[in-house]
């Protein structure tokens, strides 16, 4: 079979030729099914699923989670090797997307990859399941509606030709390890018996190949998921109480409460974090004491009138509920966990006047224990909660739509997990005996926000001459880099009908589209990606791969980071100052896997990445 482009051909196909379980591997009436993408070389050969490398780091993350391969059917989403082991082939360009044809999920199988697909559901509902696992995006986009298309322009390390372009899905790295359920792709007919089938969505063991630290995460994605599956304990036996939004004798109630018991000597474990509207107020504050109840108090509706916002309660409710929170907030008995808490606690502290009684934060906490590993709360909430899912998308566009609920039930989600990731953590950090690296950690932090607080005094003078110094050092690097390469033989300058350059015309160098151009395009350069996004990048660290990779373009590659260092460094000097000529700025003691403090704008806008700066000396 010619495999090109589009893959497939109808009448090649298995399901076609009525072999319902070719290509697949393990018991077809097994609880659980496992769903890899495509296959690869060796897969091809044996006309198997996951035999290849892929398929041996599989079985050994299978073993060690408490799983035996033998015990589970295995299949692909698209039985088939695509070209290139490119599995996006077997789709249609994204300029036929573009016609009138019926988009699944973003993207466009071809009629063959939908036949492959629906072979795919029939194996699923063939038998009754106790757990469907799903490896890698495209077995996700197949599996679930939680996959967002992209369009995919570079593959295997090189740029896709533009007549080939199609979209692909992501989102696996956040909905990994999430107790979701199968929602078959619309479109198909009678595939309502291969819905609602508890679904676990892992990293392909291809890319843990490519990214080692993925591994550890995976195997606890099975370890902790699978059993809680096969005793059909997929969602918790009561849902917890939410008040979003509570009455206001709720919520009068709820803070006096906390703070009689406060007041009677018990300890507190209170989980606080605040919401806010265009970097301009707080709009929600959740708190929660328990796995069991949370409660968000709004502080803005939307004015239908206005078209803006205007304040949830009336003047005399919101200053006793204010009044009470900032006693509970700032309460001695009172332990306040948050998550990046020194965020939510800039806001407080100038729309509330008081500083929380800041406890306990779950990133600083895993910055302690696991440094070098991601801290958001997505991912915290994958590996310290019984009952996980990915919600963390839940609050986007709500002032747009006008739906303050759907963010007080975001908020309240967020208080939830981090109470219930905190009292795990805390369970770890005494086994591990690391509470006094704990305890320096808040020690920082309280360091952090006294810093931020006081802000950095700013000699206005000296700065302007620095500033005059970096301006010519910035125009030095680019008449350099012009002669290197002139701005015409990566883009010629827009002229207008006189001949004078047009407005808006940008340098190459200042244009990460046109750098794209001329690295990968024109000079030909091996494409640098982002571990992230698969996308090409031309940013910092790519130079540094380039300066090693294409060694005689060290000059250009120098010259490109000198360029950036000055530029960063004029950008910073020039950032805006308070009216006591200060600078303050956002610290962060848990923003780096070494355990040095990070700096960056704060909460309002204001304040800068201290970091850029340089002591000059680089060339004594």
């Amino acid at each position: 079979m010619a495999r090109n482009r589009k893959g497939l051909r109808l009448t090649d196909l298995p399901h076609y030729q009525g072999d319902l379980w070719y290509g697949t591997s393990g018991p077809p009436d097994a609880p659980i099914v496992l769903v890899a993408e495509s296959w690869g070389s060796e897969e091809d050969v044996q006309k198997r699923p996951l035999v290849g490398s892929s398929g041996v780091e599989m079985d050994r993350m299978l073993a060690e989670a408490g799983i035996q391969r033998a015990d589970v059917f295995v299949t692909n989403l698209i039985a088939e090797r695509p070209y290139a082991n490119e599995t996006w082939r077997f789709f249609e360009p994204a300029e036929t997307s573009r016609l009138d044809r019926k988009l699944y999920r973003g993207l466009l199988p071809t009629e063959a990859t939908k036949a492959e697909i629906f072979r795919l559901y029939r194996q699923i509902g063939a038998y009754p399941r106790k757990l469907v696992v799903a490896a890698g995006n495209w077995s996700l986009w197949g599996l679930s509606s939680h996959t967002k298309a992209k369009k995919i322009s570079v593959s295997n390390g090189k740029k896709v030709p533009k007549d080939l372009q199609t979209y692909g899905p992501n989102g696996i790295v956040d909905h990994r390890g999430s107790m979701t359920f199968t929602d078959p792709l619309p479109g198909f007919a009678d595939v309502d018996f291969a819905r609602g089938i508890p679904l676990l969505p892992i990293i392909h063991p291809a890319a843990i190949l490519r990214a080692w630290y993925q591994r550890a995460c995976t195997v606890h994605d099975l370890k902790t998921r699978v059993p809680k599956a096969l005793r059909s304990d997929w969602r918790p036996a009561s849902s917890p109480i939410c008040l979003s939004p509570p009455s206001f004798g709720e919520a009068r109630s709820r803070l006096e409460l906390w703070l009689r018991e406060a007041g009677s000597g018990t300890t507190i474990y209170l989980a606080n974090d605040v919401e806010t509207v265009r970097k301009r107020f707080i709009s929600v504050m959740g708190f929660a004491d328990s796995t069991s109840f949370a409660m968000c108090i709004p502080f803005i509706r939307h004015d239908a009138a206005e078209g803006g916002f205007e304040s949830y309660w009336p003047i005399e409710q919101e200053a006793i509920l204010v009044g009470l929170i900032r006693r509970v907030l700032s309460h001695p008995n009172v332990r306040v966990i948050g998550q990046n808490y020194l965020y939510d606690l800039q806001w407080i502290q100038s729309e509330m006047g008081i500083t929380p009684n800041h406890d306990e934060d779950t990133m600083l906490n895993q910055n302690v224990l696991f440094p070098g590993t991601p801290k958001d709360l997505g991912y915290l909430s994958s590996l310290y909660c019984e009952y996980h899912w990915y919600w963390k998308e839940d609050n986007k566009d709500w002032d747009q739509l006008g739906d303050l609920k759907r963010l007080m039930d975001y908020n309240c989600l967020d208080v939830l997990r981090t109470w219930e990731i905190a009292f795990n953590q805390r369970k770890l950090i005494k086994v591990l005996g690391q509470e006094s690296q704990i305890a320096f950690k808040m020690q920082t932090a309280a360091l952090c926000r006294r810093m931020m607080n006081r802000g950095v005094l700013i000699d206005k003078k000296r700065r302007g001459s620095m500033l005059y110094d970096l301006q010519a050092a910035v125009s030095s690097f680019e008449q350099e880099l012009l002669n290197i390469i002139p701005q015409d033989f990566v883009k010629p300058f827009e002229l207008k009908k006189n001949g004078e350059v047009k407005n808006g015309q940008t340098l190459w160098f200042n244009s990460p589209q046109q750098t794209s151009r001329l690295f990968y395009d024109i000079l030909g350069f091996k494409i640098v990606t982002n571990s992230k996004t698969g996308s090409s990048t031309v940013g910092k660290q790519a130079l540094m791969e380039l300066k090693r990779t294409s060694p005689e373009f060290f000059w250009l590659f120098d010259r490109l980071d000198n360029l950036g260092s000055a530029a960063n460094t004029a950008e910073v000097i020039q950032s805006q100052l308070e009216s006591d000529d200060r600078m303050r700025c956002m610290y962060n003691p848990g923003g780096t896997e070494t355990h040095r403090l990070a700096s960056s704008q704060n909460v309002f806008g204001r304040g800068t990445n201290l970091q850029n700066l340089t002591k000059g000396e680089e060339d004594e």
